[in-house]
């Protein structure tokens, strides 16, 4: 009885294992032919050699390479996705960092752009700096010379030094920018001018001996002239126009001798106006 019993289940188990194994087989089959359709024809091992050899390094490490599988035994789609948006994204952030750092300037370059711009400004202030100096420069130049041109269209006065014997009379001359001198009864004389004696950019002169002369003063100063035959004998004079703004220069020249002496009379005669 035990023995009938035994074969009895073991009937059963069979019956169960065999309707098990043909209800798994039926769903994987129709699962596999839903995803993925028909199977293709398994290639012969010269063909996938040939392909091989023909396919780029990239092809066959994708082929060769296994790929995660789902559930139900399919490649798994969502890391496939993942997988060629991570292949795209990485080229262009690389080639925007590159970018980024090319178009960024070092600190360096700032700092020479910066020195640059700062001597630009420098060299741009110290011209508008001596413009400036030289249109002032200008100015002063034409407010002189139309007042020069002022004074010789009104026609200034005339004054005349007379040479008796071995002076002139008389010795200092005071009159005003515009004025004229004329020395006359000149027989063995002739006026001239004393270097460093006279307003700085001032026109030094020298007549002709034994011939009179006449002179136009337009700029202000003290100018000291001698009769150059007769120097020795204390022979000249000075002439002061307008005021006698080279002054301290005569002073600072101290000059010796007979011209020493005309200097000093020149000075005493400027100090009293």
């Amino acid at each position: 009885m035990y023995k009938k019993n035994a074969i009895m289940v073991a009937a059963i188990i069979a019956i169960v294992a065999i309707f098990v194994v043909v209800l798994v087989t039926t769903v994987f089959v129709d699962d596999s032919e839903e995803r993925y359709g028909q199977v293709p024809t398994p290639q012969s091992e010269a063909d996938i050699a040939e392909q091989s050899a023909v396919a780029p390094a990239s092809v066959k490490d994708e082929t060769t390479q296994p790929l995660a599988q789902n559930e139900a035994g399919g490649v798994n789609e969502t890391v496939t996705e993942h997988m060629e948006d991570a292949q795209e994204a990485v080229p262009e952030t690389v080639i925007q960092d590159e970018v980024e750092a090319e178009a960024t300037p070092t600190e360096e370059l700032q700092s020479e752009a910066g020195d640059m711009m700062a001597e630009a400004e420098s060299a741009a202030a110290e011209m508008a700096q001596e413009a400036e100096t030289a249109a002032a420069d200008l100015a002063n130049e034409a407010e002189q010379a139309v007042e020069e041109a002022k004074q010789a269209a009104a026609g200034g006065e005339m004054h005349i030094v007379t040479a008796q014997g071995l002076k002139y009379s008389p010795l200092v001359v005071k009159i005003q920018p515009g004025d004229t001198v004329a020395w006359e009864n000149m027989p063995t004389h002739d006026t001239q001018s004393i270097e460093g004696l006279i307003p700085e950019g001032a026109e030094a002169w020298h007549s002709e001996l034994g011939k009179n002369y006449e002179r136009t003063f337009s700029q202000e100063g003290i100018y000291v002239y001698k009769c150059t035959p007769h120097i020795g004998a204390g022979m000249g004079g000075a002439i002061i126009v307008g005021n006698p703004v080279n002054l301290e220069a005569i002073k600072a020249a101290d000059a010796k001798g007979a011209e020493g002496r005309l200097a000093r009379k020149a000075i005493a005669a400027a100090e009293e106006m």
